[in-house]
């Protein structure tokens, strides 16, 4: 990895972020974790649907659990994150999403595995990211500066993307070597890698100084700037919209592979790998189209990209040649928009946010955000018991369409606002 690190600033053009060491490990720590996930991604729905057999509802009750730790932890994180060294909180909590992923394959191997252990672990990981990812998305702001926020979030994003092209790839393999719960101590260890990464990073940040003594008072901040700032305000409709649509999507696009469609793992792994191309593409153009059209109309761009990918996924039947090949390029489209849809929201809401109230801005966000997804995705999961998945999907992509509508209306333009 040191070898790596060098030879990538050795090349790197002056001035670049590729020659700031600080930002190379927290690069490959984001890279590392998401290569895990990825394979996490892939596993631990498998190990629900051919394991354990879980029906749509059950699959909308998993994903509603990792949504849930966002909104009940939420608004208190904030204050926890701006009064705390947001670096030491992303390894803190790299380690306990660790911890919560080995309950998985201990449970397996000790003959207790159900699906309460695959809810927790997949809650314990959500609380690392509604804590410690939060913590990160506040550190790279202090890291990079803002005039080259969108330039890194460009970086991290196209990184990841590359990660979750290889992913597929790697579970198929740990998953036909080991089994899909065993497979998913690879993310576990990406996790502890990661912590690693971070904890060399030298630059460390302050914790902001607040005027409020009391917890209270310091989300009750963090609540107004959010209500106060109409960038912020009308962003919280619309993404609270597209959590639910995009997570019930995901909740149900891998049973819908292996159950009404009857494909392998390894063509699961297949339409995973030309998704994960969709976000390499999309994160490689985000930062161009960001400067060609601006931030918010990009958003709405990535916003329409990912709603022709759900409807695309609805296309494929079972028994078709290219029923992988079809759900692929459906994923391709939705990571896609997807990709160009979340750097620009990262970039926005980072921008219009005063340095002292950044960690209140993103645990506040997340919480209006995600506070009706876990309802939606068990009622989208349940529709989908009584209904079909296709109806479900074609559903789906028809409300990311208003809601990227919505936004192109509803979008305020912007400026920076003053460091503290």
């Amino acid at each position: 990895m040191r070898f790596v690190l060098s030879l990538v600033m050795n090349f790197a053009p002056a001035g670049s972020l590729w020659r700031d060491r600080d930002f190379m490990h927290l690069f490959w720590a984001t890279t590392l974790s998401v290569l895990g996930t990825s394979v996490t991604q892939m596993a631990l729905p498998l190990t629900a649907v051919q394991l354990l057999h879980a029906s749509a509802t059950q699959m909308g009750i998993l994903a509603a659990c990792s949504l849930l730790p966002f909104v009940l932890l939420g608004l208190p994180a904030g204050v926890w994150i701006d009064r705390s060294r947001k670096r030491k909180l992303a390894i803190a909590f790299d380690l306990f999403s660790a911890a919560g992923l080995v309950l998985v394959p201990l449970s397996y191997l000790g003959g207790v595995l159900c699906l309460p252990v695959l809810y927790l672990a997949a809650a314990m990981v959500s609380t690392g990211e509604a804590v410690g990812g939060s913590a990160m998305q506040v550190f790279i702001t202090q890291l990079v500066g803002r005039d080259r926020l969108v330039l890194a979030n460009s970086q991290l994003s196209g990184a990841s993307s590359a990660a979750q092209l290889v992913g597929p790839a790697l579970a198929a393999i740990l998953v036909a070597l080991a089994g899909a719960p065993l497979a998913i101590t690879a993310d576990a260890l990406s996790f502890v890698i990661s912590a690693i990464l971070l904890s060399r990073i030298h630059r460390d940040d302050m914790p902001a100084i607040n005027k409020y003594a009391n917890v209270l008072g310091e989300i009750k901040e963090g609540l107004l700037l959010v209500w106060r700032t109409p960038m912020l305000r009308t962003l919280v409709w619309v993404v609270c919209v597209w959590i639910t649509l995009n997570d019930s999507f995901k909740a149900l696009y891998v049973l819908f592979a292996a159950r009404d469609l009857s494909l392998s793992a390894a063509d699961i792994a297949l339409i995973n790998t030309l998704g994960a191309l969709g976000g390499l593409l999309g994160a490689a153009i985000a930062h161009k189209l960001e400067r060609r059209i601006g931030s918010s109309k990009s958003l709405v761009w990535g916003v329409l990209g990912a709603g022709i990918g759900y409807l695309s996924y609805a296309l494929p039947r079972a028994g078709s040649a290219y029923a992988n090949w079809m759900a692929g390029a459906a994923l391709m489209l939705m990571n896609l928009g997807v990709a160009v849809y979340l750097v620009n929201y990262l970039s926005l809401r980072q921008a219009v946010t005063p340095d002292a109230l950044l960690g209140r801005m993103v645990t506040t966000m997340r919480f209006l955000t995600i506070a009706l997804a876990p309802v939606g995705t068990v009622a989208i999961g349940r529709a989908a018991d009584a209904y079909g998945l296709v109806p479900v999907f074609i559903g789906i992509g028809a409300g990311c369409f208003l809601m990227g509508i919505a936004a192109w209306l509803l979008l305020p333009p912007h400026s920076a606002p003053d460091a503290q």
